[in-house]
Parts: structure tokens; C-alpha cells; sequence
């Protein structure tokens, strides 16, 4: 593990710990599911930017990890989690078809609103989420074959790639306690805030994603 990735594992116990002080329950489990990521450019006035928005498309990719739920009352929570997500986009063309699919490491840090009485729960969540590029790869399908490239950060022919990403998640779900723990389902939107490129102007290039998830929380 690199010192980077040592750093985000850090600040999610540091958050944890801070908030465990106060809590009236802790909640702990697994999450697993789908994301759906696309790559959207930023940049105004531009034909090239327009054209990419309207074309490129969503691609699959795994969600996995841990979630910690540190709640205060039973209308606020807490829920920092540690998750690794596979992120990028599909392009197509008359001759290729492009699939970028990138490893991420993400902690989001979400304040927590339940809504409701009883075993069935609806939730809403809202929070930053800070992210590091661990790798991954570009897939070429054309007419003269298929091919990959991985993910070079030492090539800056390539690019210089911004390893760490600022973001904000936006969820809503339904939470079902079966007396051992809850099940929840998550569907969230997630929109990258910082560039995945460096650029010498103001055009950005943002990874946008939907998560569709289950996480299963229970207390230790």
C-alpha cells in the first residue's frame, strides 16, 4: 500500500473515531453492487466538449467495500465508508469502440437522514467523497483487432493524470431491519468536482457516476 492510499485509509479511521465519541449506536458491514460511470467535459464554448457530452456513454463497472454508520439519533447519522469502484466511459465510434475503466479508491463521508417509523426505512445521503486513482486501463475494440492500454502515471505523453479526486454524492434508499441488522439499498449519484487531467486552460474532464448497492450494517 502507498503512502497515498495509506493516507485516505487514515482519514477514514480519524473521521470514524471522531464520531464514534458521541454516538448512540455503531453500525458496521459490507457493500457490493454496480456503477455506472461516465467521463463529462467542462469547458465553455466548446463544440468538442458538446460533441463528447452528447455521445459518450455509461460503463459497468464493480462497487465493493466497508461501511461504518454512526448514529445520533434516529432521524441523523453519520456513514463514512471505504470503497473500491471501477469508474470511466464507453466512446464509440465509426471504427473503435473505446472502454475506459479505471480502479478507485474512495472514502465518501455522508451525513445520513432516515425517514420513517418500523422495520422499513427510507434514507436520504449527502456528503463529500475523496478518491484516489489507483490504476486501470483503456479498451480498444476496431475493425483490425482489440487491444488495451493500462494506465501509465509515470507517462506524461499520456497526460498527467490527477490521482486524487474532490467529489460530492447525492443517495437516497430503503432500509429494512431483519432484527440482526439492516439491509440497505442504495441508489446514488456521484459527480467528480476536480479534473481527472491537468490542463493549462479552464476545461475540465469529471467523472459523473450511478451507484446501484446493497450493504448489510450491524452493530458490533
Amino acid at each position: 500500500m502507498t503512502m497515498k492510499m495509506k493516507s485516505i485509509v487514515l482519514l477514514l479511521f480519524c473521521v470514524t473515531c471522531a464520531f464514534t465519541a458521541t454516538a448512540q449506536t455503531l453500525t458496521i458491514g459490507p457493500r457490493i453492487g454496480v456503477n455506472l460511470g461516465r467521463q463529462i467535459y467542462d469547458e465553455d464554448d466548446s463544440d468538442l466538449a458538446d460533441f463528447w457530452n452528447e455521445e459518450v456513454q455509461m460503463a459497468t463497472g464493480l462497487q465493493a467495500g466497508l461501511v461504518t454508520n454512526v448514529k445520533f439519533s434516529d432521524l441523523f447519522s453519520v456513514q463514512p465508508e471505504l470503497l473500491y469502484t471501477v469508474k470511466g466511459y464507453k466512446f464509440e465510434s465509426n471504427d473503435r469502440i473505446v472502454t475506459g475503466r479505471y480502479d478507485y479508491l474512495d472514502v465518501p463521508v455522508l451525513a445520513k437522514i432516515s425517514i420513517g417509523n418500523g422495520p422499513l426505512q427510507g434514507f436520504v445521503t449527502l456528503g463529500p467523497t475523496f478518491s484516489y486513482w489507483m490504476g486501470g486501463e483503456n479498451q480498444f475494440e476496431t475493425d483490425n483487432g482489440d487491444f488495451t492500454e493500462d494506465i501509465n502515471f509515470d507517462d506524461e505523453n499520456d497526460g498527467v493524470e490527477n490521482q486524487f479526486e474532490a467529489g460530492a454524492s447525492l443517495g437516497l434508499g430503503l432500509a429494512y431491519n431483519t432484527g440482526v441488522g439492516a439491509l440497505n439499498l442504495d441508489l446514488r449519484y456521484g459527480a467528480g468536482l476536480s479534473s481527472v487531467y491537468d490542463s493549462d486552460d479552464d476545461a475540465k474532464l469529471r467523472n459523473e457516476s450511478f451507484g446501484i448497492t446493497l450493504a448489510y450494517l450491524f452493530g458490533l
